[in-house]
């Protein structure tokens, strides 16, 4: 079975509370793209147009390996386009609002899976099927958790821990298995000059890292300051990173007291294994329930919920308390309340057909949309489990 054998195979298309007229303070465009990140298209945006980082309104991450479109704003933004080998930025108006997570409504998928015997089709299709009828666990999937893939560390628990030089160089210095070759060379040349920072921020001139050693130049012992001077969206995605490895964990282990082994599968994940019924029905007990992301204030409705969430950071050595960061540092550990389930809505599963690239296998086509915060790839590796999918998904 294969997942994004070319990048058409898979279309996202972002949907928001936004809408493009003829006034307002901010420019509205749709950003297309493929093959590229969401933040690294923006960087590009920004550096051409020379717009300060805090003026670019973006709602979501969408993934590089996939045809994606999505809405960004810019305070008295250019009229025009702007078309690069791997994006396009299309002007498409004027609003009053900034484009925010606030205003994601979801996304619309359309995927081609391809590479499939008939059977496995007809699987697919059940198991899909499943899904919108009983939901899956919500975690959070792989692409929440790159800066850690590898080998890497989760710079947010360093942070909580105490340890701001541990954090930085977990960002800065250690390659990860989707660095590319000049990222992990830099990675490595700075690992080397460690402690050295005048040579440091030499080693990464033209980065946003080079304000954190020039920061550790100008004060040796100031890690949080150097941290504090990273990107404001790269820190947020740190945070967001660990935040979400801590919800994945204690949803998990509600999973596994309420479904007995011989009743559950296990999905490999970058941050941990991720446990799921065989049968949906079982997740009959958890249809309603919500669980906030671990926060230095918040308190889960439900007691035991709470507790699998203290259980999980106390695996990590850390308590809620501990999550109250230096103001500097911009990584505040919001409370946001998170359904434990998810459903794909209008589910549409095309009858299999053959496969136009794959001789004597068949395609399935679906069509589904999913709440903002939940991801496609983790219903296809559910729906394509045993069948290869979990390697298969870019």
């Amino acid at each position: 079975m294969k997942v994004k054998q070319v990048p058409s195979d898979f279309v996202v298309d972002e949907r928001a509370r936004l809408r493009a007229g003829d006034r307002g303070e901010h420019a509205v465009y749709r950003l297309r793209k493929e093959g590229v990140g969401t933040l690294e298209a923006l960087r590009a945006v920004r550096r051409i147009w020379k717009v300060p980082a805090r003026d670019v309104g973006f709602g979501g991450l969408k993934d590089r390996h996939a045809v994606t479109t999505q809405w960004v704003t810019i305070p008295r933004g250019p009229k025009r386009n702007l078309e690069q080998a791997t994006f396009r930025l299309t002007y498409e108006g004027r609003s009053d609002v900034p484009m925010s997570r606030m205003l994601l409504e979801g996304n619309t998928f359309r995927i081609r899976l391809r590479d499939l015997s008939r059977d496995e089709a007809a699987r697919v299709a059940a198991r899909l099927a499943d899904a919108a009828a009983h939901g899956l666990p919500a975690y959070f999937d792989d692409q929440r958790f790159g800066s850690v893939r590898g080998g890497g560390a989760f710079a947010a628990l360093a942070l909580v821990r105490g340890d701001a030089q541990g954090a930085l160089r977990a960002v800065v210095a250690t390659p990860t298995r989707e660095d590319r070759g000049p990222v992990r060379r830099r990675k490595q040349a700075l690992a080397r000059a460690w402690g050295r920072w005048p040579e440091a921020a030499a080693a990464c001139a033209g980065t946003p890292a080079r304000a954190a050693f020039l920061r550790l130049a100008a004060d040796p012992e100031d890690f949080v300051g150097a941290f504090a001077a990273l990107d404001r969206e790269e820190r947020r995605l740190y945070a967001s990173a660990w935040a979400s490895a801590v919800w994945n964990r204690a949803v998990a282990a509600r999973i596994e007291a309420l479904v007995p082994d011989a009743e559950r599968l296990a999905l490999p994940g970058e941050a941990g294994s991720l446990p799921f019924p065989l049968d949906g029905r079982a997740l009959a007990p958890f249809a309603d329930a919500v669980l906030h992301l671990p926060s230095p204030r918040a308190r889960a409705d439900d007691p035991a919920w709470q507790a699998a969430l203290d259980a999980a950071l106390a695996a990590d050595g850390v308590t809620a308390a501990d999550l109250a960061l230096d103001r500097r540092l911009g990584m505040d550990f919001r409370p946001t309340r998170r359904p434990v389930l998810f459903r794909p809505e209008d589910l549409v599963v095309a009858p299999a057909a053959p496969d136009d690239l794959n001789a004597g296998r068949v395609q399935l086509d679906l069509s589904f949309a999913l709440r903002p915060g939940t991801y496609a790839t983790l219903l296809l590796k559910r729906a394509t489990f045993d069948m290869g999918g979990a390697k298969s998904i870019a």
